[in-house]
């Protein structure tokens, strides 16, 4: 046997290695090296558990992030509320916020809902991303007086070019989602249940990476991991971003107290702020980014959910500041 090891080192790593605890956490706990725990275990018969240790893994590594940070829940692109988002962007770089979390449902995945086929209008538009940056180009060589008329008139038309169906759909996503690359240097991604809508479809295990395929993304900044949570590390506690099964109206508030930690939720589209029933933590639902007006469950037909409320949060400093439609721009610029 190695003999550089104490006998107490030795006795910890056979104590652990008979619990059933697997080679690499043993190396992790007692900081010797796997080779040298292999050796141990091989030479050490009796090491062996009775019951053998389960090879499935076990979910304990979400995505984490430190520091300040935009949250945006239930953008649903592409039926995102795009005026909104952008006062949120724009306050985000004027307070230089470098980081991003998209707090579940991202992506309508309209295409792939389990929900009945609903009435439509014509999509608005019609021209590819390709024509509109092609006649954009041929714009700027236009005189001066013509150019801004010009230009206006291609972004009245934009558009997509399909009828409505999973290709115009993807279209759209796809050269929504990329514009947030150009604004954040890290962008984590977090499960919804409408990233869900994709898995039932496929009706087998996925790895989260294939939805950045789908999407086009270009991995160096944005991250992505099989959780519908986050957590998010600040000077004043950690924030536990998530996406949770239950959109109950209290939900936010036994969370909190359940993982003791500040809890920042979407999923029910509600839009609110207070403390967790101990009185320790932020307990907050921070509403959505996706347009109402543009969900045919919500408006076509009349029914007696709440309405759903704009929000999205920064947490800077550990302090949340959860915005809203009645947000005063100018005056949070001014607090940069």
């Amino acid at each position: 046997m190695n003999t550089k090891y104490s006998a107490e080192q030795k006795a910890d790593i056979l104590r652990l290695l008979r619990l059933g605890v697997p080679n690499k956490e043993v190396e992790q706990r007692t900081g010797v090296p796997y080779s040298s725990i292999a050796q141990i275990k091989f030479l050490n018969k009796n090491s062996q558990p009775l019951m053998p240790a389960s090879n499935y893994p076990i979910y304990d590594k979400p995505l984490e992030m430190e520091g300040d940070a935009l949250i945006l829940p239930d953008l649903e692109i592409p039926f995102h509320h795009a005026e909104f988002i952008n006062q949120v962007l724009d306050l985000a770089q004027v307070w230089g916020l470098e980081q991003c979390i998209l707090a579940g449902d991202a992506v309508h995945f309209d295409c792939f809902s389990g929900w009945e086929p609903s009435w439509t209008n014509p999509l608005q538009g019609g021209i590819s991303a390709t024509a509109e940056e092609k006649l954009m180009s041929m714009a700027m060589d236009l005189p001066a007086k013509y150019q801004d008329r010009v230009m206006e008139a291609i972004v009245d038309v934009g558009g997509i070019d399909e009828a409505p169906g999973i290709t115009s759909e993807m279209k759209a996503i796809r050269k929504t989602i990329k514009v947030l690359a150009g604004v954040f240097k890290k962008i984590q991604y977090i499960l919804g249940n409408h990233e869900g809508r994709m898995l039932r479809t496929i009706n087998g295990p996925m790895i989260p990476e294939e939805i950045f395929n789908w999407l086009e993304l270009d991995q160096s900044c944005w991250e992505i991991a099989p959780y519908y949570f986050s957590i998010l590390h600040t000077p004043a506690g950690d924030y536990r971003i998530s996406h949770p099964k239950s959109a109950a109206k209290y939900a936010h508030f036994k969370m909190a107290d359940k993982f003791d930690c500040h809890f920042a939720m979407c999923h029910s589209h509600n839009w609110n702020k207070g403390k967790s029933t101990n009185g320790k933590f932020w307990s907050i639902q921070m509403g959505c980014c996706v347009d109402e007006k543009r969900l045919p469950y919500a408006a076509q037909r009349d029914n007696t959910r709440e309405a759903h409320a704009l929000g999205a949060l920064i947490i800077r400093n550990g302090y949340p500041y959860l915005l809203s439609e009645q947000t005063d721009w100018e005056a949070m610029k001014r607090m940069k």
